[in-house]
């Protein structure tokens, strides 16, 4: 079961994750689209390319409410979600599937790649020869992390055990930053989680500053909820 979590991108964008989705090599694989916008047009979208059409009546929760919603209505054993411009690889679950033959592995996270350049290297037009701003915690900080099982899911690119997120109540809806909330649940219970340093997918960064100091103070206030 793949998600692509989508409340007001375009419908270009939305487009290429759900056609990438649908390119993933693997035999029984079922998209959703979770429309927390309530959109005609993405409904239209999604029977003209054959996916299923997820949304509600109201936006309680934001992202984690969205997915405990879809996770209501679906039954996979395992559950793949993508941010709307997250595109992911065809070999994206051949890749990281095979980490849930151990019990015990409640999470998969991928690195996040970007195909944009962040707003540093567009405004200084140093793309050339400065890495993205991410690619510092993506490649260093959570391969790091992953020594000791305290990655943690980047609310995208990423695969939960079904049962491990039931056992948790569904994700939190209690902060903003329900991605790294549910890690530290998860590993409350004693699970474990998989970081796999690999780029699988493909997504935008914030494209103006305005977008980047309001994705920064979400992390931020996430960071100080969780503690």
């Amino acid at each position: 079961c793949s998600s692509d979590l989508t409340y007001n991108e375009s419908l270009d964008i939305l487009t290429r994750t759900i056609v990438g989705a649908q390119a993933i090599a693997y035999p029984d694989l079922r998209i959703h689209v979770l429309d927390d916008g309530r959109r005609l047009q993405v409904a239209s979208l999604c029977r003209e390319l054959g996916v299923n059409y997820i949304t509600r009546e109201n936006n309680a929760g934001a992202k984690a409410g969205n997915i405990n919603h879809a996770l209501a209505q679906t039954s996979a054993d395992y559950v793949a979600t993508f941010d709307a411009d997250h595109v992911p690889v065809a070999s994206f679950l051949s890749e990281t599937l095979g980490f849930f033959r151990d019990a015990r592995v409640a999470q998969v996270q991928t690195a996040h790649h970007f195909y944009n350049p962040d707003l540093f290297q567009d405004r200084l037009k140093s793309q050339t020869y400065i890495a993205n701003e991410q690619d510092m915690f993506f490649h260093i900080v959570q391969p790091g992390r992953d020594v000791y099982n305290s990655s943690f899911y980047c609310g995208s690119g990423a695969i939960f055990r079904r049962a491990a997120i039931a056992e948790i109540g569904g994700l939190p809806m209690t902060t903003v930053t329900e991605d790294l909330h549910t890690s530290m649940l998860l590993h409350s219970r004693g699970w474990q989680t998989v970081y796999v340093n690999k780029n699988l997918s493909a997504g935008l960064s914030p494209e103006s500053f305005e977008a980047y100091v309001t994705q920064r103070k979400r992390w931020a206030r996430g960071t100080f909820q969780v503690i």
